[in-house]
């Protein structure tokens, strides 16, 4: 049996969070610019252009809530290191947003803010971020605190069960989840 690649939950949860993201960015004064229909991996999700063309950016868009056990979310090490590149060649800024149906709301920062180290305490102890830490799966995850993102709008009660519709965490996590909110 194959797979499309469309079809996987998470896929669709993540074309969700890049509508929301899309619209918020037209009102911004934005176009966002998307790559092609073809499926799979892209350097980016979005090149976006002011309408006078002044300015540039390079957005990146999760649809993920922040951990659960920690107050700070990340990506992907990998992705973390493509957009290093790319910034690093092209001088073009990123921004990372945050779509998070569990906290019912969008936040983000450009990477370069984010990359800053800071000292968070959380429940006593200090924690030092960016952190860097691998999976049980053997990814390793670039962490930024949520106190580095500014908060860019609230979610609607339609965006948040639409998101919720598509969720791929464990059903035991969930219950963890939803006893400690």
């Amino acid at each position: 049996m194959v797979i499309n690649f469309r079809d996987l939950p998470q896929v669709k949860k993540a074309a969700i969070g890049e509508q929301i993201i899309d619209n918020y960015i037209r009102k911004w004064g934005y176009i966002p610019y998307r790559p092609g229909e073809e499926d799979g991996a892209h350097p980016f999700d979005r090149l976006i252009a002011s309408k006078d063309k002044r300015n540039i950016l390079i957005v990146e868009i999760k649809t993920k809530p922040a951990r659960f056990a920690y107050p700070d979310t990340g990506i992907n090490k990998k992705s973390y290191q493509e957009y290093q590149y790319i910034y690093d060649k092209y001088k073009i800024k990123i921004f990372l947003f945050f779509v998070d149906e569990k906290k019912e709301e969008i936040y983000g920062n450009y990477l370069n803010i984010l990359d800053q180290p800071r000292t968070i305490n959380y429940s006593g102890i200090n924690i030092e971020y960016p952190i860097e830490e691998e999976t049980k799966y053997g990814t390793i995850i670039r962490y930024w605190p949520l106190s580095a993102m500014k908060m860019i709008c609230k979610l609607n009660s339609d965006q948040i069960e639409s998101l919720n519709s598509y969720s791929t965490r464990n059903p035991e996590y969930e219950e963890i989840y939803k006893r400690n909110k």
